[in-house]
């Protein structure tokens, strides 16, 4: 609907244009902005910021920099500092929508990396490949730093600085794209329903339907970066276009739906009209945004979203009090989204702190827009089916309520059942301590793979393991310590056998068994070195003690006719045993030891 545009533009965008990438939800993330200064460009160059004294710069006090609508190019000066940790950091510039950045990173007075940014090059200029402007500062930079940038935009000038550690921003950027995936997905779904029943019907409400919420979708994929990330890559005259074509067809597709949905000709001429000269004036920018700049259509674009915002709360209003049952799911919509984005132009004027909900408010808020317009739409179509089964509803009711109290008490009853033959399954087969298989579990996956192995012709390789000295961390730390012991090595144990098939069960007492169907020697060897350097690279914690551990490994391997489960389990036992002889903390093999 043309009217969460509206808002968008004058309360959300004209101060952001990347309310659904920003990673404000997560602490992983230094905000640089709050702590930058400024000042505005006079042609300096580096050299002459680099001379200014520091009372020609001007403090920014807000959690972003905003400065406005500005034809004035700004320098930015920010002072930070990478700890001596080895790791690699990436500064982000999320606001895809500026059209100049020179961006110098200095230390001790030497430029260190020279970056030039903005959506006025193409995509594949640069750095990394991602819709927002990032600057990678290697692992080998540490200490303080400070970064300049020189800014120009036809857009709003804000800069929204973020310092992060290279694993936390592709992190969290997964989650976000994840998040606009299920965004884009909604959104998709609705406009191919529709065409469908477009299609299907005829009616061109549905048809408008269509064209405003893929205006949606092509008008945020503009205004995020995303557009000119995966489409419109060389096309930097269409990067900027694009917003304002597909904004003011959402407006044009949101007012003739509006006029359809709530048959504004046959109930009100005087809404119809002026929805039809909203609709006129929006064809006419259409037009011109073509043929002049970007930075002086955006403010005739406000302006013009303005009034069809003002006269889209009227055709509301008016419509709701005649008693119009469409325009129940036209306010719930419009809420929604007028929700949304009060709440996002709050975050950005520092009103509501910055997180996950506040930069994603306006993303919500139009997925339920969207959904109400839907039910909307099935409401028209379904009212007069409804009315001819309404009488069979009723017969019907009391049947159903029945047939459902009857369900639920059945499957509240097989549902206990089932627990109860899953908990009692469990207890047979689960070591209650180390929560792996007991030894009789062991002896039947056993029995069968040895079965099938000698069917099929495969390899069987079993692992027996041993905690080092156990009876002496029993002695010294007690028992609780030991169990805790027994806990860890059986995790570690789980976490490196990722197979399906794999089986690790807790032979006795200290003595764990591991079995590998149609696994190889050299790999059973592999795994055993896995674990016997995970094992001894952890530590039990128990009354403020790290306790190191060690594990001895026996490993063999068996195949053929004769394979059999007892001659396994011994020529294991035998290199657990020649392993613990020789030293511990060590894996053998059963092959060398008949060798």
């Amino acid at each position: 609907m043309k009217i969460f545009l509206v808002f968008l533009l004058c309360c959300g965008w004209v101060v952001s244009g990347n309310e659904l990438l920003n990673a404000n939800q997560t602490n992983n993330y230094v905000n640089l902005s709050s702590q930058s200064k400024y000042v505005q460009d006079n042609d300096f160059g580096i050299v002459d910021v680099l001379s200014l004294p520091d009372s020609s710069w001007s403090e920014n006090k807000s959690d972003n920099l905003n400065l406005g609508y500005t034809s004035d190019h700004y320098w930015i000066k920010v002072q930070f500092t990478i700890p001596d940790v080895n790791q690699a950091y990436i500064i982000e510039i999320a606001y895809p929508v500026l059209d100049s950045l020179k961006l110098y990173l200095m230390k001790q007075d030497e430029v260190i990396s020279y970056t030039k940014l903005g959506d006025k090059q193409t995509f594949s200029d640069r750095i990394i490949q991602h819709h927002n402007y990032l600057i990678p500062i290697s692992q080998e930079i540490s200490g303080p730093l400070e970064l300049y940038i020189k800014v120009a935009s036809s857009s709003a000038l804000q800069v929204p600085l973020n310092l992060w550690s290279q694993q936390s921003f592709y992190e969290t950027d997964q989650f976000n794209m994840l998040f606009l995936g299920i965004y884009f997905g909604l959104m998709s779904v609705m406009a191919i329903y529709n065409l469908l029943m477009y299609f299907s019907l005829k009616d061109k409400t549905f048809l408008y339907y269509v064209v405003y919420v893929s205006a949606i979708i092509a008008f945020y994929l503009s205004l995020s970066g995303l557009g000119f990330r995966y489409l419109w890559q060389d096309s930097l005259w269409w990067n900027d276009q694009s917003i304002l074509f597909f904004l003011i067809s959402a407006v044009l597709a949101g007012t003739l739906f509006i006029v359809r949905l709530l048959e504004l000709r046959k109930n009100s001429q005087i809404l119809y009209y002026g929805c039809v000269l909203i609709a006129l004036v929006g064809v006419s920018l259409l037009f011109l945004s073509m043929y002049f700049s970007y930075s002086v259509m955006i403010r005739v674009i406000i302006t013009y979203a303005s009034i069809a915002c003002i006269w889209g709360v009227i055709t509301r209003t008016v419509r709701l009090f005649e008693g119009s049952h469409f325009s129940t799911y036209y306010s719930l919509a419009w809420n929604a989204a007028l929700c949304g984005g009060i709440i996002l132009a709050a975050n950005k004027f520092n009103f509501l702190p910055s997180n996950w909900f506040t930069e994603h408010a306006l993303t919500i808020g139009t997925s339920i827009e969207v959904a109400c317009l839907s039910f909307a739409m099935a409401e028209r179509i379904n009212s007069e089916r409804k009315k001819r089964f309404i009488a069979q509803a009723k017969s019907m009711s009391e049947i159903r309520k029945a047939n459902q109290l009857l369900e639920v008490e059945v499957e509240s009853r097989t549902r206990e059942l089932q627990d109860a033959y899953d908990k009692l399954k469990h207890t047979s087969r689960i070591d209650e301590l180390t929560q792996v298989f007991n030894r009789r579990s062991l002896n039947e996956a056993l029995n069968t793979e040895c079965l099938r192995a000698k069917r099929f012709g495969h390899s069987i390789s079993l692992l027996m393991v041993d905690i080092d000295h156990f009876k002496k961390v029993n002695d010294t730390y007690g028992h609780q310590c030991g169990d805790k012991c027994l806990i860890q090595v059986a995790s570690v144990l789980k976490g490196a056998c990722t197979r399906a098939g794999d089986t690790v069960s807790r032979y006795g007492g200290e003595e764990f068994c591991i079995l590998l169907p149609e696994c190889n020697e050299h790999d059973a060897l592999e795994l055993g070195e896995i674990i016997r350097k995970r094992t001894q690279a952890t530590a039990v914690r128990f009354d403020e003690c790290a306790i190191k551990m060690t594990v001895s490994i026996g490993v063999t391997t068996g195949w053929g006719h004769d394979l059999e489960p007892h001659k396994l389990i011994k020529q294991a036992d035998m290199a657990l045993y020649f392993a613990k002889q020789h030293g511990r903390n060590q894996v053998s093999l059963g092959s060398t030891l008949d060798t």
